[in-house]
């Protein structure tokens, strides 16, 4: 008989296929993602330096808007932009053609108004003479009475009218209110401007120069006013002034920044208004100790005024830690929250990453690179 050699069956060759490949049981972990390679910084202890720099601009300390107090066409224009002038020199002058004719005709009208006064006069005290001798009644005296007192109001209101018109004469002319210069012109020759309407504006160098710059809310408590700081104008090759300051705002601007105002003590020579400025403010730090400097880089904000940085654990894990800034220097920030000396941050890239994530450090072990 011919003889019939069993095959092997093909479900146990596949079950022991199965147990060799780790890849064929369905309840087999992924693998883990390798660590994210990160930029590290190691916490220093501080200096003890609180100052924040800001950019700022250079005004004139004194400056203000001149306009006419009447209204008028422009015929001269004295100045121009950049000219300077010393008080009391003629900066403009209006058409005085009506306003030379209503003196005129104020002083005539004067004139008319004491001439009745003398007349009303001399009649109350003829009156009176008569009503001495009882020549008049006394009806006839309180009649003259009163039309003196009229004449005698008109005469004070025709004088007060010709005062009033001579004054307007003279504020034909815009007059130089201190020494200084024009920084803008706002009406031309032959344009006609209303009272009050801003003419020229002009800035004195009597009362030196001021920065005007803004801060934080964050920084407005480290700051009052009266405490001195530093101001730098890189257009003079960085000369630097001590500056104190003037104001400190109250009601913010955009963004919740307030407004600062320093006064420059030793301005620089070749300054002028509209230059840009670098402003050092040193700020009043009770407790320097408690603030430490990390990058600015390593700062993440996730807005309403929050701040953290990412601290690197020992298993080379991320820990978020809110922080408060103190101050903003040089690429650096002090910062006051619960960190200490020594530990380690994320100093770059850490919006990229966040808590509970494993990190490698650059530089430390293999570095991976796609």
């Amino acid at each position: 008989m011919p003889s019939h050699r069993r095959l092997p069956t093909v479900g146990p060759l596949l079950a022991g296929l199965c147990l060799l490949l780790a890849g064929c049981s369905p309840e087999a972990a992924p693998p883990e993602a390798p660590p994210t390679v990160v930029d590290s910084h190691v916490i220093q202890a501080g200096d003890g330096a609180a100052v924040t720099r800001l950019s700022g601009r250079v005004k004139a300390a004194e400056r203000t808007s001149l306009s006419f107090e009447i209204p008028g066409e422009i015929r001269r224009l004295e100045v121009d932009v950049g000219e300077r002038f010393v008080a009391g020199d003629v900066l403009a002058t209006l058409d005085d053609t009506r306003y030379r004719l209503v003196a005129r005709q104020r002083r005539a009208e004067e004139r008319e108004a004491e001439a009745v006064l003398r007349e009303k006069r001399q009649d109350y005290r003829r009156q009176a003479s008569l009503a001495d001798k009882g020549y008049v009644s006394a009806t006839r005296l309180d009649a003259a009475r009163a039309a003196l007192g009229t004449a005698e109001s008109r005469q004070a209101s025709a004088e007060a009218a010709r005062e009033l018109a001579e004054r307007d004469l003279t504020l034909t002319t815009l007059a130089a209110p201190f020494d200084g210069s024009v920084s803008r012109r706002h009406a031309e020759p032959a344009e006609r401007v209303g009272a009050s309407q801003a003419v020229l504006e002009v800035i004195s160098d009597r009362e030196g120069f001021e920065v005007e710059t803004s801060v934080p809310e964050t920084l407005v408590g480290a700051l009052a006013e009266g405490s001195r700081h530093e101001v730098i104008v890189p257009a003079l090759d960085g000369a630097a002034s001590p500056a104190t300051l003037r104001h400190l705002g109250t009601q913010p601007r955009s963004s919740n920044d307030y407004p600062v105002i320093l006064a420059m003590d030793a301005p620089p020579a070749g300054l002028r208004s509209g230059m840009t400025a670098q402003v050092a403010l040193s700020l009043a730090e009770p407790d320097a100790d408690a603030t430490l400097p990390v990058p600015l880089t390593a700062l993440v904000y996730t807005g309403q005024d929050r701040v953290h940085v990412l601290r690197i654990t020992e298993t080379h894990h991320l820990e978020r830690v809110a922080v408060e800034v103190v101050a903003i220097d040089d690429g650096r920030a002090r910062v006051r929250g619960d960190l200490a000396v020594g530990e380690r941050i994320v100093a770059r890239g850490a919006e990229f990453v966040g808590a509970g994530q494993a990190v490698s450090l650059l530089g430390e072990g293999p570095e991976r690179y796609n």
